[in-house]
């Protein structure tokens, strides 16, 4: 299979899961940069294993060799090949986010009923499996204890994982083990088509966990995490969700990040 060079940039990371097989991957979403400008999903991303000069942040920059992956017939899913990710600059916040909103509009919008009712007959080209939609209000943080039969499978595989040491890996090195979060972090939203009924839908962004991790000793823990994803990144804000589906259930979509510039115009600024 014919390798590509594409470059791309960075607007989500996804939480690493552990597979069957004990790899632990991460799947990214990026807005490829050259022609055509159309939404890249980017899986399976060892991400806590590559070198140190391939780790990327999001709305980062990069250039990828990449195929088809054999068994995702996703139009927007690519697999990169190991050794060739090639970070460049990082593309900030300022005027705005003038430039992280320039990428970001080139995206089409469509409604989250639009793109599961485009899923309904499964995956394929020409189907949408990565979107960009605008709740009619701010979502409201659901937040729910993971099932028991998951999470002592998942504690199984990590404690598995944490037992090998990664293809990667130096002698000598050890890198964190695999946490377990055995809760269910979701946005309760309605979008703009007429009729939409509601849609209750899991945050896999890489964030929710970190917040996570750095509030869960308090004792108020679940309001500051709504205050963060209720509030803060809506207040005053012009912003719009990330969502993409699962490959093996079309019509379940996932909540990918949020892209939250400030409300009103950007400055122009030059093109990427």
């Amino acid at each position: 299979m014919e390798a590509e060079r594409m470059r791309v940039l960075v607007v989500v990371k996804a939480a690493p899961v552990l597979t069957r097989r004990l790899e632990e991957t991460m799947c990214v979403a990026a807005v490829r940069l050259d022609d055509p400008v159309d939404w890249v999903r980017l899986h399976p991303v060892p991400f806590r294993d590559l070198d140190d000069e391939s780790k990327f942040a999001k709305y980062q920059a990069l250039s990828v060799d990449v195929i088809r992956p054999r068994s995702d017939r996703r139009p927007e899913s690519w697999s990169p090949i190991h050794g060739s990710i090639a970070p460049t600059e990082a593309i900030d916040t300022a005027h705005g986010w003038a430039q992280r909103r320039q990428v970001i509009e080139r995206l089409s919008q469509p409604t989250m009923c639009e793109l599961i009712a485009a899923n309904q007959s499964g995956s394929g080209p020409g189907v949408p499996s990565l979107g960009v939609v605008r709740p009619v209000d701010p979502p409201k943080l659901k937040i729910t204890k993971r099932e028991d039969d998951q999470l002592r499978e998942w504690t199984r595989r990590a404690q598995a994982a944490g037992s090998q040491m990664s293809l990667f890996d130096e002698p000598g090195h050890h890198k964190p083990d695999f946490e377990v979060v055995p809760w269910r972090f979701q946005y309760e939203y309605r979008c703009a088509a007429t009729g939409c009924a509601g849609h209750t839908q899991t945050i896999v962004d890489w964030e929710v966990l970190a917040l996570w991790r750095r509030v869960r000793g308090d004792s108020d823990w679940r309001e500051q995490m709504r205050i963060k994803f209720e509030e803060k990144l809506w207040w005053g804000r012009d912003s719009l969700l990330f969502v993409g589906n699962q490959e093996q259930y079309p019509t379940s979509f996932l909540v990918l990040g949020v892209f939250w510039p400030p409300a009103g115009p950007a400055q122009a600024v030059m093109d990427l």
